[in-house]
């Protein structure tokens, strides 16, 4: 039988989720199962950490988008694009639907994006912090070098001197640690160049979109020159033609790739190529998601050019519980499942909720 259906869920943080738009202790947004001939894909739509909404009224608007839709068809992402469904609905869809074929076919979603290239069998992982104490922050890092990671990404805020702290913190009791920073578009235009110039005795691998949203690319392209560090694009790179336009407007040397802002694997793996082409770097990151995310983001990553740089993956610590078991961090690595799909069971929390 062929079909897709939804289901909500409302996950407690067990670690808040501190970053400039606020600090987050539930994460809400359903999850998705198609079936293609008895195979079995699955999917995650959730808003932005920070927005606040009903799950169940989410599921149902968006169930309503799908009357007539069937997963087998050809014409499936054709139909599924006329009626204009948000980008992170559409990863979603697209996750569940294109596992499902990658499992009717007998190979992992990587290797179905992947076509006639062979994706990593694992993908390096950076830890996330958003701690705002010093200490706390060096003890974070510390936990990640336990398990063999060695890149953090630090959440930033406006609080100028206490990010400093942090980072001098970081940079004292880790010299050969890899730091990025990402501000999350809370850096005013009016001192972020000067925060910028601050960072750079720290030896930042690069900062992610600091700017305030809506800042023009050639605003990017013009501070990108006048600092050391590597300018990242995050939320900029919404659609495979922002990115395009990102690379050829030179606004930023990194692109930072996340599926449900882009709209799905198939769109990332369209950006993955186009950045391998123009030689920019790309790194993959979740977006609070759950181990089904988590494993999306995984497939994602592992079509990057190799050697991959870390990834922004090891979320799975913030929450309480989990739906499915996450993709474990082994020294410093998260392997892709071999299994056919996506490589996860979600069956056993579906027929409970």
């Amino acid at each position: 039988m062929n079909g897709l259906q939804l289901k909500p869920y409302n996950q407690h943080l067990k670690v808040p989720y501190r970053w400039s738009k606020g600090t987050q202790y539930v994460r809400r947004g359903f999850l998705v199962r198609a079936e293609i001939d008895g195979h079995v894909g699955w999917g995650e739509a959730a808003l932005p950490p920070h927005v606040v909404f009903d799950g169940w009224s989410f599921a149902a608007h968006c169930a309503a988008l799908l009357n007539g839709l069937d997963p087998a068809d050809e014409s499936f992402f054709k139909e599924l694009d006329l009626r204009e469904v948000s980008a992170r609905v559409r990863c979603g869809l697209s996750s569940a639907v294109l596992s499902a074929r990658a499992a009717a076919q007998g190979v992992t979603l990587a290797s179905y994006l992947a076509g006639d290239s062979t994706p990593a069998d694992r993908v390096p992982v950076n830890d996330l912090i958003g701690d705002a104490d010093p200490e706390v922050c060096v003890q974070r890092a510390k936990d990640a070098i336990a398990i063999g990671q060695d890149t953090v990404k630090v959440k930033c805020t406006d609080e100028r001197e206490l990010d400093i702290e942090r980072i001098r913190a970081l940079r004292n009791a880790f010299p050969d640690l890899r730091i990025r920073l990402d501000p999350n578009e809370s850096w005013h235009l009016d001192w972020a160049l000067e925060q910028i110039h601050a960072m750079e005795q720290f030896n930042i691998d690069y900062i992610e979109e600091p700017f305030p949203r809506g800042t023009d690319l050639s605003t990017y392209a013009e501070l990108s020159s006048k600092t050391s560090i590597p300018l990242a694009l995050d939320d900029s790179t919404r659609s495979p033609f922002h990115a395009r336009r990102a690379i050829e407007m030179k606004a930023a040397k990194v692109l930072i790739l996340k599926p449900p802002r882009l709209g799905g694997p198939d769109r990332t793996a369209e950006v993955i190529r186009m950045a391998r082409d123009s030689g920019t770097r790309c790194v993959v990151t979740a977006s609070l998601e759950t181990s089904i995310g988590l494993h999306l983001a995984l497939h994602c990553a592992a079509l990057l050019q190799q050697p991959i740089e870390p990834c922004g993956m090891g979320t799975a610590r913030f929450f309480s519980n989990d739906v499915a078991e996450p993709p474990p961090i082994v020294n410093g690595f998260m392997t892709v499942p071999p299994t056919p799909g996506l490589g996860i069971d979600l069956q056993p929390w579906w027929d409970k909720n």
